[in-house]
């Protein structure tokens, strides 16, 4: 409609017969009628290509720079850091940039985001270590927990790490990757696609300590399983939390630091919790999800372009 035209000009001369106190409700009407029919936020994309192009870039980068470590006498987390921003983040803020339909504002904005209810860092912050250690006390595998222990593991570990690597490594992974993912192939589809690709890039870290292919085998086991259970965790907490990235960041350092709970020999106890953890997250979520939702975000994966 044309509001300089004349169909605009009938539209002024009708109001000024109004009085003004009915025509003010109208306004409000018309206001409160315009909110209830507005399109909503645009859903997270389900198209393929852009998660094809960030493998396509990923790929390469993690396995050229996590291979010189084991040919060259070199530590390892110099190259992990490239890796990171490098084949992760670099790509994701380069495909969102592109993306009509995505801001690179609000990514970052989300992964600065507080969740919303805040309660929800708590358990963000808790369920990985405190099952890592319960379990592992269960076993009689659990390290001695002290004061000053503690402290330097939420400190020097899990917070410079959530800084450091974690926030802006769940920008990319569940920022960008996940959330395109679960678009198209729904919320569990999508953190196992999503797990799939973490260990694709990670696949050189499987030979480290690995002295035969049973071990290697052994070692992409893990993170295949552990990574689909932390998806999983974090596509909930993802929904959740409103789309807060720092409470998913920190989900992934404290998983990390709960390594320091167990023994050495006993990180499968971090493991195990940790697919637990999320196959519970998966069945509360398909409780508390609406069927219709569920089936309009693969409907809408499906329709992308392919």
């Amino acid at each position: 409609m044309n509001l300089t035209g004349g169909t605009g000009s009938q539209l002024g001369s009708n109001n000024s017969a109004i009085p003004c106190g009915q025509r003010h409700r109208m306004d409000i009407s018309a206001t409160s009628d315009h909110a209830a029919t507005a399109p909503p936020r645009p859903a997270d994309s389900g198209d393929l290509r852009p998660l094809l192009v960030f493998t396509a870039a990923a790929l390469p980068v993690g396995w050229v720079l996590l291979s010189i470590p084991l040919v060259v006498d070199l530590p390892l987390a110099p190259f992990i850091l490239g890796t990171l921003y490098l084949g992760l983040v670099l790509p994701a803020l380069w495909l969102t940039r592109r993306d009509p339909d995505a801001s690179v504002r609000q990514l970052l904005l989300d992964t600065a985001r507080v969740p919303r209810p805040r309660w929800l860092l708590v358990p963000a912050a808790l369920l990985i270590p405190v099952g890592t250690a319960g379990v592992g006390a269960l076993f009689g595998r659990a390290t001695d927990l002290t004061g000053p222990f503690v402290l330097n593991l939420a400190v020097a570990n899990v917070l410079s790490s959530l800084l450091i690597v974690n926030l802006w490594e769940e920008m990319a992974w569940a920022g960008f990757v996940q959330r395109r993912a679960a678009a198209r192939w729904g919320y569990a589809g999508g953190a196992v696609v999503t797990a799939l690709l973490f260990t694709g890039i990670h696949l050189p870290l499987s030979l480290y300590g690995a002295d035969d292919p049973g071990d290697v085998g052994y070692n992409i086991a893990v993170m295949v399983g552990s990574g689909i259970g932390m998806r999983l965790l974090i596509g909930a907490f993802d929904a959740w939390g409103r789309r807060s990235i720092l409470a998913l960041g920190l989900i992934h350092a404290t998983f990390n630091a709960s390594s320091e709970l167990v023994d050495a020999d006993s990180d499968w106890i971090r493991y195990t919790v940790t697919l637990a953890l999320g196959l519970t997250a998966w069945a509360i979520y398909r409780r508390r999800t609406p069927t219709r939702a569920v089936t309009h975000g693969r409907a809408a994966g499906a329709g992308a372009t392919r």
